[in-house]
């Protein structure tokens, strides 16, 4: 019996999955390229982040208001009182500027609070990912290029790591970037094969800017070539329309439909989606 997917075919359906942790809008998306779409997106536990450092702080303040406590006003105290809540304002602001997202091309992180540092890789520059489960756990990408350098100890010379630390639910987050993975994949490979057909369909005919009716340039006049079915000029050899101003209309042609481009052909190539393996 053949197998079939039963997971998220489409990014619609990868979105009714997403992971309670999601947080919509932790991303800047002034950080994000045109078009990009975010699939998921949060922050770090602060806790998971520096819980490390919180355990030792609070140690020393209960420390100090325990050898202050019956004294008079006790300087030393006041001023390690004073620290803890500066080093407590600086490890919010850290934890604020940090975040995740996982958009349909790439897995990017943020953080910094003067300057943000932004490390992202494409899909197809994932070459292993893996979850580490615990409290500062979370998913390693590893983007090291196949082909980078070893270093002297036998690592590669020039990793390149991108690390969900302090993810909370890391094991569900996992199971949503590898379906997003899949379901991506198998859109681009979808998307490769339909231009490859239009390509083919096409071949060395020229669409017509104006009707999208496929000519032959070998049947054109050359001193004046124009289009048999509409009689819109064609460039040809580039299948373009000459230049002319905005607004002005080509004597003899009919306007260009309004409902696709210059170029397009007629016809929809259908919704994407992932068919049944």
């Amino acid at each position: 019996m053949q197998e079939t997917w039963s997971g998220p075919r489409t990014e619609a359906d990868l979105l009714t999955v997403v992971p309670r942790t999601n947080q919509p809008g932790a991303f800047p998306r002034d950080l994000l390229g045109p078009g990009e779409r975010v699939l998921f997106e949060t922050r770090p536990s602060l806790f998971g982040l520096y819980w490390g450092r919180l355990i030792v702080l609070a140690l020393l303040v209960l420390l100090f208001a325990y050898v202050s406590a019956g004294l008079p006003a006790n300087p030393f105290g006041w001023f390690c009182l004073g620290l803890f809540l500066i080093l407590m304002i600086y490890y919010v602001l850290k934890w604020r500027s940090t975040a995740y997202a996982l958009t349909h091309r790439r897995v990017l992180r943020v953080s910094g609070v003067r300057q943000p540092e932004l490390l992202d890789a494409l899909f197809g520059q994932i070459q292993n990912l893996r979850n580490e489960p615990g409290v500062s756990g979370g998913i390693k990408f590893d983007a090291t290029p196949l082909d980078s350098p070893t270093g002297v100890l036998g690592g590669r010379k020039y990793a390149k790591t991108i690390y969900w630390n302090a993810l909370p639910e890391s094991a569900q987050v996992y199971a949503f970037v590898q379906q997003a993975f899949a379901v991506e994949s198998a859109l681009a490979t979808i998307e490769a094969s339909r231009e490859e057909l239009v390509a083919r369909t096409l071949g060395d005919r020229i669409p017509c800017a104006y009707c999208g009716t496929l000519v032959d340039p070998t049947s054109l006049d050359r001193r004046h070539p124009r289009c048999p079915s509409c009689g819109a000029p064609i460039l040809v050899g580039e299948g373009l329309a000459p230049d002319r101003p905005a607004g002005s209309s080509v004597p003899g042609a009919p306007s260009a439909p309004s409902s696709s481009g210059p170029g397009v052909p007629h016809g929809s190539l259908g919704e994407r989606g992932i068919t049944g393996r």
